[in-house]
């Protein structure tokens, strides 16, 4: 029997690519400013703390420690190697890094190419090495699409296959879900929890104790050095809300384009 859930948990940010490389979207971020954040975050007192203790945490099952704050990527692009993961570890942060399993150690071709540009997914061996690493990985689906979107078999495969794909890898199956795009209803919750998936990842929103539905502040080109955590938080979060909006654009075009 868990204890009863906080009120409050510990904030979750919500980062995508880490790259050298330019593009259109406001999700990339420069190796230079994800360090300057980490090193911000540090030096303002929070610590990047394990998935594993944010479970027990918004289970009630450990008593938080205040400025505490779970960091989250989305994707799983090749970048993170080698300009994010040592940056963490090197501050002594944890991670969470959700893979969109059918796309490991390939370009990102689910996703509208902004510019022109592709950025390639880590590949198995480095989800492996960085894993013993401290970096927990867990799914992203398969393919990437807007769950609330899709009939409920390929709802259910999109949660199942990537599931199963993770637990040959990493010898153990994930119990964490990030929902693509953010995007999460009753039949999307419903079927994480018959897929095995205990705790599920939106984008935005507040917290409400329900695991399957966990919000994270989303941090964008413009963030600021303490993302999310900082005083211009509530601009933050209203300038992430209409972002977020605009990512439907992102299905659409795939729809159209079939």
């Amino acid at each position: 029997m868990f204890a009863p859930q906080p009120r409050v948990i510990p904030p979750v940010l919500c980062y995508h690519k880490i790259e050298r490389r330019r593009e259109l979207g406001v999700t990339r971020l420069s190796p230079r400013r994800f360090s300057a954040q980490i090193g911000a975050l540090a030096a303002a007192g929070w610590r990047g703390m394990s998935l594993a203790d944010f479970t027990a945490t918004v289970r009630g099952e450990r008593r938080g420690s205040g400025r505490e704050l779970l960091v989250t990527f989305d994707d799983a692009y090749r970048g993170l190697r080698d300009f994010a993961f040592p940056v963490l570890r090197d501050a002594g942060f944890s991670a969470a890094c959700f893979v969109i399993t059918d796309f490991a150690g390939r370009l990102n071709r689910w996703d509208v190419a902004y510019g022109g540009r592709r950025f390639a997914h880590l590949a198995w061996r480095d989800i492996e090495r960085w894993s013993a690493h401290g970096v927990s990985f867990e799914s992203h689906t398969v393919s990437h699409p807007r769950l609330s979107w899709v009939d409920d078999r390929r709802l259910a495969e999109e949660l199942s296959r990537s599931r199963s794909a993770l637990a040959v890898a990493l010898g153990a199956p994930p119990h964490a879900v990030a929902y693509p795009f953010g995007a999460v209803d009753e039949r999307v919750r419903a079927a994480s929890v018959a897929a095995g998936y205990s705790l599920g990842f939106g984008v935005g929103g507040q917290w409400r104790g329900d695991l399957l539905a966990i919000p994270r502040a989303p941090v964008h080109s413009w963030s600021p050095l303490l993302p999310a955590v900082g005083p211009l938080g509530p601009l933050e979060r209203g300038a992430s809300a209409l972002a977020g909006r605009c990512s439907v654009g992102t299905t659409l075009w795939h729809h159209l384009t079939g």
